[in-house]
């Protein structure tokens, strides 16, 4: 019997206990084989302290621990968190009240690609765990460095036989890249101040406005 096929939408929406608990609880799995969760978040992180009382769109923001994390550890004035699981949502608001933080955040429903923004800019965006679902990679890259004014990070995964393992198990598509790919990326986007840094399971960029 053939297994359903999901949406990225419709698999994460059940899903945000689980993955927030990589972050707040993580398992002996978790730290040995998911390092790059944990890597991506530190970059983005120390990409966010590089600037005073930035303002940040979290694209992706799932169950917000990043998000607050990146609040509690910087003088970020504000932070946007967009994702298409409301379930996702609703534990992201819970989070944020519940460490202090709401007061300088906002989580709403809606896909990026699609969400008018109103003209909004952001000083730093962040697609932490986003790019392993995009298709189009190249639009969403062109999108977010319209709405950015200093710089954004996204996290790749690279293949290997977690992304073979994660094929297998996800019941919705999932996209690779090799750093080839995603120096050509930026490049076709006229994005041309690109830091790259490998993680266990692939990189994390960090493109800057100059």
């Amino acid at each position: 019997m053939s297994r359903n096929i999901h949406t990225a939408q419709q698999y994460w929406d059940v899903r945000s206990d689980l993955f927030a608990n990589y972050y707040k609880k993580p398992s002996l799995f978790d730290k040995l084989f998911r390092q790059a969760v944990y890597t991506r978040t530190a970059v983005a992180l120390k990409t966010i302290q590089e600037y005073n009382r930035p303002t940040i769109l979290d694209i992706g923001s799932g169950p917000g621990v990043n998000s607050v994390t990146w609040l509690k550890n910087s003088d970020a004035s504000f932070l946007l968190g967009i994702d298409f699981a409301e379930s996702m949502n609703e534990y992201a608001r819970k989070n944020a009240a519940a460490e202090g933080v709401a007061d300088r955040c906002k989580f709403i429903e809606g896909d990026f690609m699609k969400h008018n923004l109103d003209n909004r800019t952001f000083d730093v965006s962040v697609a932490a765990g986003v790019f392993d679902y995009i298709e189009d990679a190249r639009s969403f890259i062109k999108k977010m460095a319209a709405v950015t004014n200093k710089a954004f990070v996204i996290s790749w995964p690279s293949n290997g036989l977690r992304m073979v393992l994660r094929r297998y198990r996800y019941t919705c598509s999932v996209y690779h890249y090799s750093e080839k790919s995603i120096r050509d990326l930026h490049a076709s986007c006229n994005i041309k101040h690109i830091e790259i840094i490998p993680t266990s399971g692939g990189w994390v960029t960090v493109a800057r406005k100059k």
